[in-house]
């Protein structure tokens, strides 16, 4: 079927394609996981805290927002000052 020659050459080829293959796919899987793909109890424990920074975000927003409005109720000409 093949010869001992042309086996020679096949196997340190197939060996060389194997391993290189199998470091790409474990860098795929690591990239996808780190990605957000994994589904790992550290990554819904990394969203929840996020999602509570967001609401934090969102509420020290608003207090900004009623500080503006109050430095322009009382002094309007405040930003041009700054």
């Amino acid at each position: 079927m093949f010869r001992p020659e042309v086996l020679v050459f096949m196997i340190p080829i197939v060996a060389i394609v194997m391993g290189v293959a199998s470091s790409m796919l474990k860098t795929h899987y690591e990239h996808k996981e780190r990605m957000g793909g994994g589904g790992t109890p550290e990554n819904g424990t990394h969203r929840a805290e996020l999602e509570q920074m967001s609401r934090i975000a969102d509420i020290l927003d608003q207090r900004v927002k009623v500080l503006e409005r109050i430095l322009d109720d009382e002094i309007p000409n405040w930003r041009d000052k700054a």
